[in-house]
């Protein structure tokens, strides 16, 4: 039994007379060669979809294929430029969560003496007419000796510069 797909000594001719599109010297054979035949059949068929295909393309103009790859360079260059900074960001996080654990960590005994703190604003509050007495005392004072301090600071750079001149 004869397999249906024979091949053909002039199949060939056939496809290059298809891709040049000149039929006319292979004409006879097609009409009776099948396996020829269907060969160009396919071949024809083929063909029209390639032409219809690339009449139907509209490719980007150079300049809008340029711009499209100045901009992805650019784009690329931002994000390589940008890794080590969001790396950097990342570690900079990382650093101020241990930070705020260690601060937490140093803090967590003090709370104990704000409670003392706290103990001995009460206890302070308690003899409140005792320590008013000694403020209206303190501020009675407070001011001549302010004046004093403030006259030495301001006297005392003078008299240092006075004593190293040279002239």
């Amino acid at each position: 039994m004869d397999s249906p797909t024979r091949d053909c000594p002039r199949e060939d001719d056939v496809l290059e007379a298809i891709a040049r599109d000149r039929l006319a010297g292979v004409e006879d054979h097609l009409a009776s060669c099948a396996i020829c035949a269907d060969l160009a059949a396919v071949a024809r068929a083929l063909r029209d979809d390639h032409a219809a295909a690339c009449r139907e393309a509209q490719p980007p103009s150079a300049a809008i294929v340029w711009w499209r790859a100045t901009i992805r360079a650019r784009a690329e260059a931002a994000r390589t430029v940008s890794q080590p900074i969001t790396i950097l960001q990342g570690v900079a996080a990382a650093c101020g969560i241990g930070l705020a654990c260690g601060t937490a960590t140093l803090v967590w005994p003090s709370l104990r003496a704000f409670a003392a703190g706290v103990d001995l604003v009460a206890r302070l509050d308690a003899r409140r007419d005792d320590l008013a007495a000694v403020s209206t005392l303190a501020a009675h004072y407070s001011l001549p000796l302010l004046l004093a301090v403030a006259a030495c600071l301001v006297i005392a750079p003078f008299a240092v510069y006075l004593a190293l001149n040279d002239e």
